[in-house]
């Protein structure tokens, strides 16, 4: 009997989970970082890994605080789930989803894989002159098709800056 009623709590948990909200709060996000990524001006998205300068991939790193910060080209294979299969493990823990370049900043959207398949925007300030990259703002966030779903999701409170790392 109690493991019917453990049971059947698990799977209503399951069946109300969709309907709730996606909500996050974006505190960290400065206010002139914020006016610059939402009038930008110009737009280049980004579809691979190619087109992001190795200063704005070591800004990335550095933010996760790992080494390398390898991302899978968009569509391509990765480390999805915690459970691999042979040979899996070798395939980059995340995979790109889309970059933006916009005048003075890179804005990258990856989805990271593992026990809890997760969503996630860096946005890099670029010194394009120096060469030189520095993480300004990250979050964690839901798929986004490009950048106007960004704003979009930006403005409706779907992003998440209260972690303190990002993977």
């Amino acid at each position: 009997m109690f493991f019917r009623m453990r049971v059947l709590l698990l799977l209503s948990s399951f069946l109300l989970l969709p309907t709730l909200p996606c909500s996050g709060k974006v505190t960290r996000l400065g206010a002139a970082d914020r006016r610059k990524i939402e009038h930008p001006g110009a737009i280049t998205l980004l579809r691979s890994m190619r087109d992001l300068p190795a200063a704005v991939v070591q800004a990335c790193a550095a933010v996760s605080k790992e080494k390398d910060f390898n991302l899978a080209e968009p569509g391509g294979p990765f480390q999805v789930t915690d459970v691999l299969g042979l040979g899996e493990e070798k395939l980059p823990h995340r995979r790109l989803i889309w970059a933006a370049k916009i005048p003075g900043y890179y804005l990258v959207h990856y989805e990271s894989g593992g026990f809890a398949h997760s969503y996630h925007v860096v946005l890099v300030a670029f010194d394009p002159a120096k060469d030189t990259a520095q993480a300004a703002w990250g979050a964690a966030a839901i798929p986004l098709a490009d950048y106007a779903d960004f704003l979009r999701a930006l403005a409706a409170g779907k992003l998440d800056d209260t972690f303190d790392y990002l993977r």
